[in-house]
C-alpha cells in the first residue's frame, strides 16, 4: 500500500517470490481527522486496521474499507504460500552423537488479524521451534543407530502435538526426514563398504568355483566331441582303406585276367600264323592276301616266277638223273621215281605247295635184280591211305574264324595296316647252276 502524500512507517521490498520471513509487508500510521482516501495495495493483500480500543479488523482480499475513520494504523500482509526448507539438530541417548532433521515447511497466513496480533516477525523460526520442543524429547530415547525407529516415532508424535503456529493465525503443512550425523554416515559408509567388499569376494570365489565347474565340464564335453570325432573320422578312413584294397584288388584281378586273355590271344595268333608259316607257298601268300589284299598282283607274279622256277629246277634234275652217269642202276632206281613222279606234277599243272596223291611205294630190288624198263605205271585212284591231313588251328577269338580257302578269305579287322613283304626268292648260290635252272657241271 503505498500513498503519495505520506511515507510508510515500515516497508520491505518484496514481490510475489520473495522468500518472506515476515508476511506483513507494511506497516503505516492513520491520522485521526483524516479525510476518506482510497488506499491503493495489492489485490491478493488482506488490510489490517488497529482500532482505538487495541483491537484489530480484517479485510480479506478482495474486500476493502469504505473509511478509515476510527483506524489508527493499517498492516498490509501477504497471504500467499511459502516454502522452507532447513536442518536442525536433534540429540541422541547419547550426547556424543546427535539426529540431523532435515525439515520441509509449506506456511501461510490464515487469519491476518491473529498473525498481527501475536507479534511475530520470523515464521521460520517460530514453525521450527514448536517442532524442535516436541521433536526433541522423543529423539531422546533412541541411539545414534536407531534413526530409522527415531523418526517413525517423531512421525507420530507430531500430528499430535497440534498443527504448528495454530495459534499465531498460521496454516502449516509439514515433512520431516531424521538421519544420524556426518561422523557416524561416514562410519558406516566405511562398514559398508568392507562388507561390500568382502561379499565381493565371498561372492568371485564363489562363481570363480563355479566358472571353473562349468569350464570344465565344457572342456570334457569338447574331449568328448573330439574323441567321437577322431573315432568316427578313424573309421571312415578305415572304411575308405578297405574300400580302396578292394579296388586295388579288383583291378589287379581284372588286370591279371585281361593279361591272361592277352596272353591267350597272342598264344592263338602265333598258333594260327606258325601253322600257316609252316604251310609256306600257296598257304603263305593265301595269308598275305587276307591281310593285304592290294598285293595280289605282286603275288600272282611271284608264284608263277616260283613255279617256273620250280619247273626249271626239277626238269635239270630229272635230266641229270635220267642221263646216263658212273652211278649204278640199282642205285637210282629211288631217284628215277621220284623224277618222274615232279615231271607228272609239271605236266599235270599243280601248283607248288598243293598237296598231292602220295608216290607209290617202290618194288623191293634185290641183289642182281634188273630194274625194268619202260615208263612207270600210273598211281592208284583215290584217296591215298594213312593218316588224314593236319587242320589249321583255331584262329584267336574275336578276329578269326575257321581258316577260309584262297578264294573266301577276307581280310579281318587290324589286318593291312602295314604292307608285308612277299618272301624272298632264293638266290642262285655261285657254282650250283645257270641261269635257266640246271645245275652247273
Amino acid at each position: 500500500m503505498s500513498d503519495p502524500r505520506r511515507h510508510p512507517d515500515w516497508e520491505q521490498p518484496a514481490d510475489r517470490h520473495t522468500q518472506l520471513i515476515d508476511p506483513v509487508i507494511t506497516v503505516q500510521q492513520l491520522g485521526r481527522f483524516e479525510v476518506f482516501r482510497k488506499l491503493q495495495t495489492r489485490i491478493d493483500h488482506a488490510l489490517v486496521f488497529s482500532t482505538t480500543k487495541g483491537g484489530y479488523v480484517a479485510f480479506l482480499p478482495p474486500h476493502r474499507p469504505g473509511s478509515t475513520r476510527g483506524y489508527t494504523a493499517v498492516y498490509e500482509v501477504d497471504m500467499g504460500v511459502h516454502h522452507v526448507r532447513a536442518d536442525i539438530e536433534l540429540p541422541s541417548d547419547n550426547d556424543a552423537h546427535q539426529f540431523v532433521v532435515v525439515v520441509e515447511l509449506s506456511w501461510r497466513v490464515a487469519d491476518p488479524a491473529l498473525f498481527v496480533a501475536s507479534g511475530h516477525r520470523d515464521v521460520p523460526r517460530l514453525l521450527l521451534g514448536e517442532l524442535e520442543q516436541t521433536a526433541r524429547p522423543v529423539a531422546r530415547r533412541f541411539a545414534i543407530a536407531e534413526s530409522a525407529q527415531a523418526e517413525g516415532e517423531l512421525l507420530r508424535a507430531l500430528p499430535e502435538a497440534g498443527p504448528l503456529g495454530r495459534d499465531c493465525g498460521l496454516h502449516t503443512s509439514w515433512t520431516v526426514r531424521l538421519r544420524r550425523d556426518q561422523e557416524n554416515i561416514d562410519h558406516q559408509l566405511r562398514m559398508q563398504a568392507i562388507q561390500h567388499g568382502t561379499a565381493e569376494q565371498i561372492l568371485t570365489e564363489e562363481l570363480g568355483m563355479r566358472y571353473d565347474v562349468q569350464l570344465d565340464q565344457r572342456a570334457r564335453r569338447q574331449d568328448e566331441l573330439t574323441t567321437g570325432r577322431a573315432l568316427a573320422y578313424g573309421g571312415q578312413q578305415h572304411q575308405l582303406a578297405l574300400q580302396q584294397q578292394q579296388w586295388e584288388h579288383q583291378q589287379r584281378v581284372e588286370l591279371s585276367r585281361q593279361q591272361a586273355e592277352l596272353q591267350r590271344v597272342e598264344a592263338e595268333k602265333i598258333a594260327f600264323y606258325q601253322w600257316h608259316l609252316e604251310q609256306g607257298g600257296v598257304h603263305g601268300w593265301a595269308l598275305h592276301l587276307a591281310q593285304h589284299p592290294e598285293d595280289s598282283a605282286l603275288v600272282m607274279r611271284t608264284m608263277r616266277e616260283d613255279q617256273l622256277q620250280m619247273i626249271r629246277d626239277q626238269m635239270s634234275l630229272v635230266s641229270q638223273v635220267l642221263s646216263d652217269g658212273g652211278a649204278e642202276r640199282h642205285e637210282l632206281q629211288g631217284p628215277k621215281q621220284l623224277a618222274l613222279r615232279a615231271m607228272n606234277d609239271i605236266l599235270n599243272q599243280r601248283l607248288p605247295g598243293v598237296p598231292h596223291e602220295p608216290a607209290p611205294p617202290a618194288p623191293p630190288q634185290y641183289p642182281g635184280q634188273i630194274a625194268p624198263q619202260g615208263p612207270l605205271p600210273a598211281p592208284p585212284q583215290g584217296p591215298p591211305p594213312g593218316p588224314p591231313p593236319a587242320q589249321p588251328p583255331a584262329a584267336p577269338p574275336g578276329q578269326y574264324g575257321p581258316p577260309p580257302t584262297f578264294s573266301q578269305w577276307e581280310p579281318p579287322p587290324g589286318y593291312g595296316t602295314a604292307p608285308v613283304q612277299p618272301p624272298p626268292v632264293p638266290e642262285k648260290q655261285a657254282g650250283t647252276g645257270t641261269d635257266d635252272g640246271r645245275p652247273q657241271p
